[in-house]
């Protein structure tokens, strides 16, 4: 017994020095640009050879290589390091180089409260009769509209909801005609950015791609294989949207991904150190070949960050939407983020808040948002993903999120928040591609815009009603996806024209900022050259103030719609304020860019003591700079394309008797798939003020009729 003691106390130090070993080396990323005739892969294999550097290979569409320096920590090996560097910006070969700056990047899957949930059960065992949600409870089989012999596929109401669970029935993203008609995501390479893929797990293994798979945690892997590092809850993040989103079909374990014929991909990504060029690298990576890119991470979401994509991470997205799947640009879908405990703000998030990027937020199983969402206006559409809506332990809910393949060949059916959002999203758009593989990106974003509904009557507090007649929400973008309407627009769908931007600047002096006031600014628009109908709007802005947290910022086109494009946060209590943030809204779809654009900033009193005391300290802060970047698109008066031809017009509120008219009619194309509904809701301004008119009129009728003339 004592000398196995011994042997077990070796190996426990072997292990601590070994990760000591590991722990102890630092890691350099460099990207190397070379000039003129010496753009060569062999002249970087030599410089590399000569400087004593690693070389790991070329990042396309960023015209870099990536050359790693591998020391040890303490001063002499620091010294070396920037020795080195300097050595290669003297050479007369290269042109210009960039050291990588290492980032902080969290997953964005909301683990549940485990105290909560205990105090839950107990409130349910005293209080059963009277909860209308019992996770036991099932429908019959043949109730459901596909038989599959997956473990748990009655599980997957957000796939198909016949009531199952006592969930409301239609509390889907109505898949169901999708799969019916044939689409099941076949040809279309979904890859994951992640924390690794269990490739050999059942759900995956005959469908994975190595050829467009990476490992960017460990350079000096020859196979480049993403298999996670170890198999357990720290890295089975990427599996388990791996599984959401392509998981097998009828094998007899787990349940089913929305695009369960798709082909998988991983890039291992968030094991271990991150920077600038290993970020760019993974979102340029293989992407001639990949359809779609599922990224459920990002910056911190604790609400006292704000961090956008920097220079490389900016030519990465365009590179993927310029030169990914052969041209027609990949989808990159985004999870927008679980902050909202921490009172998060997406808008913080200059990743989700990108216009090359599809940002995805949840939505739980009664089509109401979640208590950790978060809220902004570049979010384009929400998914079904479960959890509570208010963290209160007496609210009834079902402890089934997104059903998913884990590490080690295991399941899971509580694969919680936007991360798990973010690849049903991706396996939904992978049955679109599949329906016509020709559409763009921004055709694909089209789409979601045109097809995404209302997906509850009890949240309508912010709905609005743009200047196009779309609906739009801080809250759920345009809605939530209906698979089988995409599908049905998808088919018979024609291109929409190349994207074209233009910038406008405030000439105005610089705008003082004070506590509790509201300031408003202005830029005219009277010309934006080939941009008649905007998708994508970005106000890039600069301000200082004595609280970052304490402002807020809204944007109003001139047809009117307001986009609060960041929020008051509680925790923000940087003093910096911001330079040359893009914050970005997806609200003005289809309006005119032509008019008045306004940006209002609000400011609010000290709500703690480190606020009163920063306040005390400096109490003034200005609005430096504001900038208007208007992305769209050209089309003419007689052009329709796929949509209605929609009227410019202003932007209203609708009533609540206008939202139930609005999602009973959208919701009645479950029974009727195949047949597009306009969605041109402007029209109601029109019904509404024939409504005035009729009733003039009957009251004019009444009073002739009264008094005899």
């Amino acid at each position: 017994m004592h000398k196995n003691f011994l042997f077990i106390l070796f190996l426990c130090v072997l292990n601590v020095n070994t990760y000591e070993e590991e722990n102890d080396v630092e890691f350099i990323d460099i990207g190397v640009r070379l000039i003129g005739d010496n753009r060569d892969y062999l002249i970087a294999d030599l410089i590399a050879e000569e400087k004593n550097l690693f070389n790991a290979g070329h990042i396309p569409g960023i015209g870099l290589h990536h050359f790693r320096i591998e020391r040890k920590h303490g001063r002499r090996s620091k010294r070396a390091i920037d020795e080195t560097i300097e050595d290669l910006k003297h050479d007369e070969r290269i042109e210009y180089i960039t050291v990588g700056e290492s980032l902080e990047r969290h997953k964005r899957e909301f683990i549940n409260d485990d105290a909560l949930e205990k105090l839950y059960k107990e409130y349910r065992h005293w209080k059963y009769d009277q909860l209308p949600i019992d996770t036991e409870s099932v429908v019959d089989n043949s109730s459901f509209k596909m038989s599959f012999d997956d473990t748990y596929y009655k599980k997957q109401w957000y796939l198909e909801n016949e009531g199952q669970l006592n969930t409301p029935a239609n509390h889907d993203i109505n898949v169901i005609p999708a799969w019916l008609a044939g689409y099941s995501g076949r040809g279309i390479t979904i890859s994951i950015i992640d924390d690794g893929l269990d490739h050999k797990h059942p759900e995956l293994n005959d469908r994975y791609q190595p050829q467009f798979s990476y490992d960017l945690n460990d350079l000096n892997d020859t196979e480049h294989d993403p298999s996670p590092r170890t198999y357990d809850s720290a890295n089975n993040h990427g599996t388990r949207c791996a599984g959401a989103s392509s998981g097998k079909a009828n094998n007899g374990i787990c349940g089913v991904g929305v695009a369960y014929n798709s082909y998988i991909a991983g890039i291992r990504l968030l094991d271990g150190r991150i920077t600038t060029l290993l970020e760019a690298r993974a979102l340029t990576l293989y992407a001639v070949n990949t359809s779609i890119k599922s990224a459920s991470w990002g910056p911190t979401d604790d609400g006292t960050k704000m961090e956008a994509p920097g220079t490389l991470v900016n030519a990465a997205l365009d590179y993927g939407v310029t030169h990914g799947r052969q041209g027609k640009g990949i989808l990159f879908v985004w999870a927008s983020g679980n902050g909202g405990t921490a009172g998060d703000d997406c808008g913080a998030d200059g990743y989700v808040s990108h216009p090359n990027v599809i940002s995805i937020g949840s939505i739980n199983h009664l089509g109401k948002t979640t208590y950790f969402g978060e809220f902004c206006p570049s979010t384009m559409a929400v998914a079904y993903t479960g959890g509570r809506h208010a963290r209160s332990f007496r609210e009834p809910f079902i402890p089934v999120g997104v059903v998913a393949a884990d590490v080690g060949g295991k399941c899971t059916t509580k694969f919680f928040g936007t991360s798990g959002a973010a690849p049903v999203a991706a396996g939904a758009l992978a049955l679109v591609l599949e329906a016509n593989p020709e559409l763009t990106y921004r055709d694909v974003m089209h789409i979601i815009a045109e097809t995404s509904r209302i997906p509850n009557l009890s949240e309508t507090d912010d709905w609005m009603i743009n200047g196009a007649g779309f609906h739009v929400s801080d809250k759920f973008g345009f809605g939530v996806l209906d698979v089988g309407q995409m599908i049905a627009l998808a088919q018979n769908w024609t291109n929409v024209n190349p994207r074209y931007d233009c910038y406008h600047e405030y000439k105005g002096p610089s705008v003082s900022l004070t506590i509790d006031a509201t300031v408003e600014v202005h830029i005219d628009v009277d010309k934006c050259e080939n941009v008649t109908s905007l998708e994508h709007v970005q106000a890039n802005v600069s301000f200082s103030f004595h609280r970052r947290g304490d402002v807020k910022i809204t944007l109003i086109s001139p047809s009117g719609t307001l986009s609060e494009m960041i929020s008051y946060r509680d925790n923000d209590a940087s003093k910096k304020g911001i330079k040359y943030f893009p914050f970005m809204s997806a609200h003005k779809w289809g309006e005119s860019p032509i008019g008045r654009w306004t940006l209002r900033i609000e400011t609010r009193t000290p709500q703690n003591d480190g606020s009163i005391k920063s306040a005390r300290e400096d109490n003034t802060g200005e609005l430096s700079y504001f900038g208007l970047r208007l992305y769209g698109t050209y089309s003419t008066n007689d052009e329709k394309n796929n949509i209605q031809k929609r009227q410019e017009s202003n932007a209203f509120l609708p009533t609540q008797s206008e939202l139930e008219w609005i999602y009973k009619r959208e919701l009645s194309i479950r029974e009727s798939p195949n047949v597009m509904q306009k969605r041109d809701y402007q029209n109601l301004i029109n019904e509404r003020q024939r409504r005035k008119e009729n009733s003039d009129q009957s009251l004019f009728s009444t009073f002739r009729k009264t008094f005899g003339f």
